[in-house]
């Protein structure tokens, strides 16, 4: 079996950061610990890939992010928009400039990924949109690529920053509770996606907090999508006369849907999303959404990154979680 740096770190007692920097002769590593390497080394035998070493010290400055979604939503999907330029005036501040790929499917995102990987045309990757046994994790961990999370990555043993998107979408749904609505339905994402799991939790505590019925209505990503899902849900004999809605751009299929069947909001429906972008500003009066600190995600996001390609980042893993907030306007006010 190969010997790995994850090995000599073990046997070394110091993070496989530390390592890494021993081989490439960095001269801030302690003598106590670049010893204690050196001797691990030795014991196993260790032969570091000289090849490898060399192509992973080629530097381009350059870090990515890969998107799965078709480029139609990519660009109507203020999500997207306000996460791309946040990365990119972030990472004006820094030496590092910024790479877009965007995947139609899952098979096409994987491809992009072994590509990054083999060609190291980036220094390191932001992840999005997390899944549970998620294959691009599996794939940067043992490939020892630098990459932070923005999301939940379920446990796993890396970077990430998120919101806590359980209490968030809890606080989302006690607002409409408190308003005076008691059939609230929840549009959420994508089964497996670890942030639409996380509010179907968060909901699900406000629901059973109150002795309500949860009624939860699974969708894809797409206003289409949504609007379908939506429809279904208010068109069936228990209508919800409230929605939590995954996010803006969902809430928008979710309003078309309302529109189609002749229901107002917040006159019929009550409705709540996340995200706080422009989108909010369409429906009369304004739609009530969670914010969730976009600018302060991708910064902590970012420097974590950049501390890890450098080199001054020893720690097995880290999670910053930062705070959401409530934004509220008419769509949820009942009359």
């Amino acid at each position: 079996m190969r010997v790995t740096q994850q090995d000599i770190a073990r046997l070394a007692n110091v993070s496989q950061a530390t390592v890494s920097r021993v081989l490439a002769g960095d001269v801030r590593v302690d003598d106590a610990k670049r010893t204690r390497v050196q001797s691990a080394m030795a014991q196993v035998n260790y032969q570091p890939d000289v090849r490898a070493q060399a192509l992973r010290r080629r530097k381009t400055q350059l870090i990515g992010l890969v998107i799965q979604r078709d480029a139609n939503t990519v660009k109507d999907d203020p999500f997207f928009s306000i996460l791309v330029a946040e990365i990119a005036r972030t990472l004006a501040k820094t030496k590092f400039h910024f790479c877009l790929d965007i995947a139609d499917t899952s098979s096409s995102q994987s491809q992009i990924y072994d590509e990054l990987l083999r060609t190291r045309r980036v220094d390191g990757l932001i992840v999005v949109e997390p899944q549970m046994d998620d294959i691009r994790l599996s794939k940067l961990q043992a490939d020892r690529f630098p990459f932070v999370v923005i999301g939940n990555p379920k446990g796993a043993s890396l970077h990430s920053v998120d919101n806590d998107n359980v209490l968030c979408a809890r606080t989302a749904a006690m607002h409409l509770v408190e308003n005076g609505f008691k059939k609230i339905a929840f549009l959420a994402g994508p089964e497996r996606v670890a942030v639409a799991d996380d509010r179907v939790a968060g909901y699900n505590m406000a629901m059973e907090q109150h002795g309500l019925t949860p009624m939860i209505k699974r969708t894809a990503f797409g206003i289409e999508a949504a609007s379908e899902a939506a429809e279904k849900l208010l068109s069936g004999k228990d209508r919800p006369d409230a929605l939590l809605v995954m996010d803006d751009y969902l809430a928008i299929g979710a309003l078309r849907a309302a529109n189609k069947l002749g229901l107002s909001v917040p006159g019929d429906l009550g409705m709540v999303s996340f995200n706080d972008t422009f989108l909010t500003t369409i429906p009369e009066g304004g739609l009530t959404s969670v914010n969730m600190n976009f600018e302060l995600l991708v910064q902590q996001a970012v420097k974590k990154l950049v501390e890890l390609i450098e080199g001054s980042e020893e720690q097995s893993s880290t999670r910053h979680v930062v705070p959401c907030e409530l934004k509220v306007r008419g769509s949820s006010q009942k009359n």
